[in-house]
């Protein structure tokens, strides 16, 4: 008799243990998702015949074994799509096993530009900074100045990285730190750099700084391995056509052709465990309680919400941590346009 894993959250990461689970053992997944989405946070939202995306997740890794899983589950174009007909774009689009024509099929991960702004000084600029002349002109003269010299400065004084703070002015100088990187950082994290970790830097930006950003300038024109740029320097990325949930509405129905279960509507209240191994979960479905036993356990759901659930001692330096985590909220203004 097959072993069941119980999966707790349809969002990616539950959806590609499911899948991993399916193609690569003989194990069956249940995955019982809290609300009558898929996709979690990467979810796309339908309104009014409208798909609006909540935030904007784009698919690009360097990790081989993530993109390739991606484009076995949607392939990448290999025809233009109607905006680039119509805009008369014109690029070279990858040769894959089997046609991908966004104008003629739906699962299709289209190939498209990244444009980041940040809005500084009443005007916009690249985001991540670039050496554009349109960059010095929006500075002016005197931060330009200011900036190449807080950047040399920084060169032969580096600080001891003892913050997030400390990290961005080794690499950027404290003047351009002040300008691009300390308010937004605190905006979107909602804590002031010099209290973050300098290792976030190493992970969300690593490898980007001015130096970098001279090197890609001017080697840009001789550089035909795309693969090896820095995360924080792409200029593509991929991007299904309906929207980031697109691709998970897509895996989801792969799953359950394969034999997998998404059980919509159904939130886990409550995890039993013993001796450190999860025995039962408890799902409330329509108002009933039931509880639900399986060979393996597997939670994607919030950390605080998971400590929350157990049902049995858990230490509370450990409980304490897990209700003192930070989490993020943010708004999203979809324009409909007609």
């Amino acid at each position: 008799m097959a072993k069941k894993a119980i999966i707790i959250g349809a969002g990616p990461a539950g959806l590609t243990a499911a899948y991993q689970l399916l193609t690569t053992t003989d194990i069956i997944p249940v995955i019982y998702e809290e609300s009558n989405d898929i996709g979690g946070i990467s979810k796309t939202v339908k309104y009014n015949g409208n798909r609006i995306d909540i935030g904007g997740h784009r698919f690009f890794s360097k990790d081989e074994g993530a993109t390739n899983f991606w484009f076995d589950i949607m392939p990448k174009q290999t025809a233009p799509s109607k905006d680039e007909l119509l805009l008369g774009i014109k690029k070279k689009y990858e040769t894959n096993k089997q046609p991908a024509d966004p104008e003629k099929q739906d699962n299709v991960m289209l190939i498209r530009r990244r444009v980041s702004r940040i809005f500084f000084l009443r005007k916009f600029f690249d985001y991540p900074i670039s050496l554009k002349p349109q960059t010095f002109i929006n500075m002016g003269l005197w931060r330009t100045i200011k900036s190449g010299f807080g950047y040399i400065a920084a060169t032969v004084h580096k600080r001891k990285e003892n913050s997030l703070e400390d990290f961005y002015i080794n690499r950027f100088g404290k003047p351009l730190y002040k300008m691009f990187f300390e308010n937004y950082t605190e905006k979107v994290w909602g804590v002031h750099p010099s209290n973050i970790a300098p290792d976030w830097g190493s992970q969300r930006v690593k490898g980007l700084s001015v130096s970098k950003l001279i090197w890609t300038a001017l080697t840009k024109p001789f550089n035909k391995n795309k693969g090896a740029v820095e995360t924080s320097l792409i200029e593509e990325f991929s991007y299904p056509k309906f929207g980031p949930g697109h691709l998970w509405e897509t895996l989801a129905e792969e799953i359950e052709k394969k034999g997998g279960k998404i059980i919509k509507n159904s939130p886990v209240t409550k995890l039993e465990f013993e001796n450190n191994i999860i025995k039962n979960i408890t799902v409330t479905q329509n108002n009933i309680d039931s509880i639900v036993t399986g060979d393996y356990f597997i939670s994607s759901m919030p950390v605080k919400d998971l400590i929350d659930r157990l049902n049995g001692v858990v230490p509370e330096n450990i409980r304490h941590i897990a209700h003192n985590l930070p989490y993020r909220d943010f708004m999203t203004v979809g324009l409909l346009l007609d």
